[in-house]
């Protein structure tokens, strides 16, 4: 008797975050298409908790990314776990609102995506991973 085996289908990696408008790595001074998020951070003089909102939201690949989430990267370093919830939504919101201008013109924002379902990436006016 024969024993067929066939070999799993490689899945398909996702494919990386690209903007239109290209950013010059900080490095090489190379244009960069497919930037990590460091090099938007980096680019746009982003402060540290503004960076971690970033980054965080950047995580999500244009899925929801839930506030709980982007709270507990805003306070990582905290060994207290950050303020109050009242002022740590608070300080969320500043946060965001800095963040938004900073990247307004660039083709990337946070988007809400509705009561109590968090924020997503943007690039370009389409989250990525969708077609629309």
């Amino acid at each position: 008797m024969q024993t067929i085996t066939t070999r799993p289908t490689p899945s398909a990696a996702p494919a990386p975050l690209t903007i239109a408008k290209p950013l010059l790595c900080p490095c090489c001074k190379q244009p960069v298409t497919a930037p990590q998020p460091e090099i938007v951070i980096d680019h746009y003089k982003l402060t540290p908790m503004e960076g971690r909102i970033f980054n965080a939201v950047w995580k999500g690949k244009g899925l929801p990314v839930v506030t709980e989430r982007i709270f507990t990267a805003m306070f990582i370093d905290d060994p207290d776990g950050g303020p109050s919830p009242d002022k740590m939504y608070l300080a969320f919101k500043v946060a965001l609102c800095h963040l938004r201008q900073k990247l307004e013109g660039s083709g990337i924002g946070i988007a809400n995506v509705g009561y109590r379902r968090g924020y997503r990436l943007v690039l370009e006016g389409k989250f990525p991973g969708t077609a629309g």
